[in-house]
């Protein structure tokens, strides 16, 4: 069988491996439906538990209020449907930067996706979907299995016979003495995590990121409505777990830790195909197309960018005020200014400004007449609404880091940077070297100098 030149919705070439990487995906996502079954029919560990313990005396209840069908609508089937559903016919809808027809000039309704663009948004974020459920199953039922913790029913599904007591050695029971249906005894000693709470969490949870990266909730407009819609998918999960506890499938704590379970492979799921949700500006769209032998991105430094000769190794490391004090650092300050090298310009002009600085290489392949730019065929940071009317302003923050540079003329070191920065009219109360430290700069001095 020969693999196609190209993926699906796109019009790269792309290496045999990169379709294979993505074939791959479906191919873990069906280990995981089989790992879930066969794991599913291994008989639990069956722990010992005690006759007298009230918290696993609850009746047995013989209707749930959420079956598993419809947690796996609920947590499954919703998020699926409004993935396709917002990817076909929603998304771009009210994009401030609609492109015009070429021949009547209107701005098309659809905003400037394209059908490929929405098929591969719907791709990764199905694919996202999936994996995240994936997880969630086979590693709570590898859980139960290996815990075989009774459920607060367990004593209900045993029906021991009359008159049995715990034994007097130790005080506690076991499955010999139980006399009930050996199908609901097996799952009786699932309790540990909740299943019903891991899927629903999984599920919603990452739709509830997914629909935060469309909206980007985290920009910095502050509008109340986006978190409460992220919410609702959250509030939904939520109760799906706490219906356990009302049916007495579950104890407390069973559903705590699935929830979590659940929570955390939606954020990994979610991360493997789209960016994280504090890069509002790329406004939830799904990574391009998978490149191979390419260096990965750079770390970024708290402004947003990186440092001219910053160490992969140590740059998160680094605290500035306290390099600033150090012994080192005032050494440093006396050498000449002129043997210090200053940024270079460009490294002021983006500096803290996420919206206009990307950290991701751009590399461009292929695009439309109307210049938009596709996550199905490469990165298309550069495209995106929120970069337009971004510009830097006056922060302290930036201010520390890279300081404004000046005209030459004179020159003085800079007590925070151990930058020289040249200009014709110096700061009030700047110092001309260590020597001259602690004489203000005036028009006699700045003669002198």
């Amino acid at each position: 069988m020969e693999l196609p030149a190209k993926l699906p919705f796109s019009k790269r070439r792309l290496r045999p491996r990169v379709i294979i990487s993505y074939i791959f995906d479906y191919v873990i996502l069906i280990a995981l439906v089989i790992g879930f079954w066969i794991i599913d029919s291994i008989e639990p560990y069956h722990q010992h538990f005690s006759l007298q313990n009230y918290t696993l005396q609850y009746p047995y209840a013989v209707h749930e209020r959420i079956p598993i069908v419809y947690a796996l609508c609920i947590s499954g089937a919703f998020p699926l449907a409004l993935i396709i559903i917002y990817t076909l016919f929603v998304d771009g809808l009210f994009s401030h930067h609609k492109p015009a027809d070429p021949v009547s000039g209107k701005r098309k309704l659809r905003g400037p996706w394209r059908w490929k663009d929405r098929l591969w948004e719907m791709n990764c974020g199905i694919l996202g979907l999936l994996l995240a459920q994936g997880l969630a199953f086979v590693i709570t039922q590898a859980l139960k299995n290996a815990c075989g913790k009774p459920r607060p029913d367990i004593i209900d599904r045993c029906q021991p016979p009359a008159g049995s007591h715990d034994p007097p050695l130790y005080g506690l029971s076991d499955s010999s003495i139980c006399t009930g249906d050996p199908a609901l005894l097996k799952d009786g000693f699932r309790s540990w995590p909740s299943g019903h709470s891991s899927s629903s969490f999984a599920g919603l949870f990452y739709i509830a990121m997914w629909l935060g990266g469309k909206l980007h909730v985290m920009d910095n407009r502050g509008e109340a409505w986006k978190p409460l819609i992220c919410m609702v998918p959250i509030l939904a999960a939520t109760l799906v777990a706490v219906s356990r506890i009302m049916d007495a499938r579950h104890h407390p704590f069973d559903v705590i830790t699935g929830s979590l379970l659940g929570v955390a492979c939606a954020i990994v799921s979610y991360r493997q195909y789209f960016p994280p949700l504090s890069e509002s500006w790329r406004k939830g769209r799904a990574y391009p197309i998978r490149t191979w032998g390419t260096e990965p991105a750079h770390p970024l430094d708290p402004l947003g960018m990186k440092l001219a000769g910053s160490n992969d190794s140590t740059t998160a490391l680094r605290n500035p005020e306290t390099e600033r004090l150090s012994p080192a650092n005032e050494r440093a300050r006396s050498v000449s200014p002129s043997r210090q090298q200053a940024p270079s310009p460009a490294a002021y002009s983006n500096a803290g400004n996420p919206f206009v600085s990307q950290p991701y290489p751009r590399r461009r392949h292929d695009h439309d007449p109307d210049g938009n730019y596709s996550s199905s065929e490469d990165d298309v940071a550069d495209g995106y609404e929120m970069q337009h009317g971004y510009a830097m302003t006056q922060n302290p923050a930036v201010e520390r880091y890279y300081p404004p540079q000046y005209e030459s003329g004179t020159a003085y070191q800079s007590q925070t940077t151990g930058v020289a920065t040249t200009g014709p009219h110096p700061p009030p109360g700047a110092f001309v070297s260590a020597g001259d430290r602690g004489r203000p700069l005036t028009d006699a001095s700045l003669r002198d100098v």
